[in-house]
C-alpha cells in the first residue's frame, strides 16, 4: 500500500495534507464538494478518542493547479473563521512545499 505523502499525481493536480479536528472533516469535505471543480477531499486517518484531547484527522485536499489559490483562500478563510487546520504538506502542480513543521495556511 502506498503512503498517502508519497502518492503519484497526475502532472495537473496538487495536493495539501491538512491535520484538523476530526469534527470539521465533514464540514471541509462539503464545502470543498459545493464548489464547482474545486477537488475533493480524502480522509487519510482519523486518531482514537483519547479523553480530555479532541480527536483529530488527516486529511488529503486534491484539487486542479489552476484552483490552488481557490484552495488556498478557501482554507485561510475557514481558518478565519475558527476552524483549526494546519498544513502538513504540499504536493503536486510543480509544488512541493512542507517539512512536517507546524505551519497555518499564510505559511504556505
Amino acid at each position: 500500500m502506498t503512503s498517502p505523502s508519497i502518492e503519484k499525481l497526475p502532472p495537473d493536480m496538487g495536493r495539501i495534507e491538512i491535520e484538523m479536528p476530526a469534527s470539521n472533516i465533514v464540514l471541509l469535505s462539503w464545502i470543498v464538494n459545493e464548489y464547482d471543480g474545486l477537488g475533493f477531499v480524502r480522509t487519510d486517518n482519523v486518531s482514537p478518542p483519547r479523553p480530555p484531547a479532541i480527536r483529530t484527522g488527516r486529511v488529503s485536499l486534491f484539487f486542479p493547479a489552476e484552483r490552488r489559490e481557490d484552495v488556498l483562500e478557501l482554507l485561510r478563510n475557514l481558518e478565519g473563521d475558527g476552524v483549526s487546520l494546519r498544513v502538513l504538506l504540499e504536493t503536486g502542480a510543480c509544488i512541493s512545499v512542507g517539512d512536517g513543521h507546524d505551519k497555518g495556511i499564510g505559511g504556505i
